[in-house]
């Protein structure tokens, strides 16, 4: 008997929803990105930035479903900018998950959480949860906060993953050089005024001191940048694959795709691991 393959997890921030003009034009990147996330064969897929994926009914949403080849989608809603957007996450599963329940949070976080719980194919004992993040980009002492109820997520027995986009640096990356930054960006991103001048990684440690595992540090990939590589940014590892302890080990084939970055898709890489939990 051929055994089944490993679940395909992927996280990908889509700069807009693949769609000039903030979301709101013409769809130059739309087609592309639904290319590349098919050809990747996600089961549970996470996405950020989905701006206006809500409206009319969801159309942008269930069109991007039907694109990537998924079976379900799901959109948390996010809460409006000082600029007037709304940068909306998406759970997309393949047909081979079933779920379990599913909801958004946006009450505590800048823009918004997406969670699912699902039932693991082979493993009715096995409820995984998801977590999508997108944390918030300007105020590293919010990042903390918003990662504070997740904490309990990563106890004993508990099958957890929390992946996307969380503005923050990840395990074991080096410090950037963070001199081509003009200043008004870099308070979103440094220690507080009277600190040493170096990244925040208040939410990631406060993350690994709870227990969570980062895909990119076990696979030792922990130095490859995933975001921020446009003209005057600093490229870092933002986009980010954690486990709770007891899911660490089923996790191989950590990979950052750099082609949504290279082909002018986004200003992002994917990421993606594979989950074998047949055992």
């Amino acid at each position: 008997m051929t055994e089944p393959r490993p679940l395909r997890v992927v996280t990908f921030n889509t700069l807009f929803g693949g769609h000039a003009d903030d979301g709101l034009g013409a769809p130059e990147r739309w087609q592309g990105q639904m290319d590349f996330l098919r050809a990747l064969r996600p089961d549970i897929l996470a996405l950020q930035e989905c701006n206006f994926w809500d409206l009319l009914g969801g159309r942008r949403l269930h069109r991007a479903v039907t694109a990537i080849d998924m079976a379900t989608g799901y959109l948390a809603k996010a809460n409006k900018t000082t600029g007037g957007h709304r940068f909306h996450s998406v759970i997309m599963l393949s047909g081979r998950i079933k779920v379990i329940a599913q909801d958004y949070d946006r009450a505590r976080y800048h823009h918004t959480l997406g969670w699912a719980n699902l039932a693991v194919p082979g493993r009715p004992g096995i409820t995984l949860e998801v977590r999508n993040l997108h944390l918030d980009p300007f105020d590293p002492r919010n990042r903390s906060r918003e990662v504070g109820p997740l904490e309990v997520l990563a106890a004993p027995n508990r099958h957890t993953l929390i992946v996307g986009d969380l503005n923050a640096i990840g395990s074991d990356y080096p410090e950037p050089d963070w001199s081509p930054m003009a200043p008004h960006l870099l308070n979103g991103h440094l220690l507080p005024p009277g600190e040493a001048e170096v990244g925040d990684r208040g939410a990631t440690a406060l993350l690994q001191r709870a227990g969570f595992v980062d895909a990119a540090v076990t696979a030792g990939q922990a130095h490859v940048p995933t975001a921020a590589f446009g003209a005057g940014d600093v490229p870092r590892r933002q986009d980010l694959i954690l486990t709770s302890p007891a899911l660490a080990p089923a996790v191989s084939n950590y990979q950052v795709h750099r082609l949504p970055v290279d082909d002018g898709l986004s200003d992002h890489c994917a990421v993606s691991i594979d989950l074998d939990l047949s055992g």
